[in-house]
């Protein structure tokens, strides 16, 4: 008879930080997966939402949030603390009632972007606080900017980004992306929010 095998949290952790380490790769976590799911699974015991939940995602990567750097972090983040973040990193839809939020809060009326049009974005998004505002859009773009330190009038100041794609960088942004034409926003990681209208937004050039 088998010996059944007691899964832990450390036991992903540890599953985790390879992967982070570069010991472990994509295909091995959905192989690490799969043998637990379906392999020997008469062997294999697990009592723990969230690791049933983690394991569930790593063997059906189809279906669910793909595995990589960021979201790694994140499953070890809920793994360690309960707090399940991969939802706000990976689909642009949780955000939609937070910025129905927003306008509400600031009086805009709810004017959103197409996640698939451009964002300018100009210096480092990861750096505090950032700005952010909302221009009448132009072909492809959505008509935000989004930038960091101290702003330029340098014609290559703002590269251009595809909107989901901040998701995975700075997702508490997108509750602001629905925010209308005109208005502004400065924010930081500390929770300092500061929204307001500014109609020479609406001026083009």
């Amino acid at each position: 008879m088998n010996q059944e095998i007691k899964i832990s949290r450390s036991d992903l952790i540890a599953k985790c930080d390879q992967f982070l380490n570069g010991q472990l790769n994509k295909v091995d976590l959905e192989n690490y997966a799969s043998e637990l799911m379906m392999g020997e699974c008469d062997i294999y015991e697990w009592d723990d939402d969230v690791i049933s939940d983690v394991i569930f995602q790593w063997d059906n990567q189809t279906i669910n949030f793909p595995i990589n750097q960021i979201n790694i972090r994140l499953w070890k983040h809920q793994l360690k603390t309960d707090e399940n973040l991969l939802a706000d990193y990976n689909d642009w839809n949780v955000h939609i009632d937070r910025q129905k939020g927003i306008c509400k809060k600031y009086q805009s009326k709810w004017n959103p972007i197409n996640r698939k049009l451009k964002i300018g974005i100009g210096s480092d998004l990861n750096a505090d606080p950032i700005h952010g505002l909302r221009h009448p859009k132009e072909k492809g773009t959505t008509g935000w900017y989004i930038w960091t330190g101290e702003y330029s009038e340098s014609d290559n100041f703002f590269k251009p980004m595809c909107a989901e794609h901040l998701l995975q960088i700075r997702p508490e942004l997108i509750k602001y992306f629905g925010l209308d034409i005109g208005y502004r926003f400065l924010i930081d990681k500390n929770s300092y929010e500061d929204v307001w209208y500014d109609e020479k937004l609406l001026l083009t050039e």
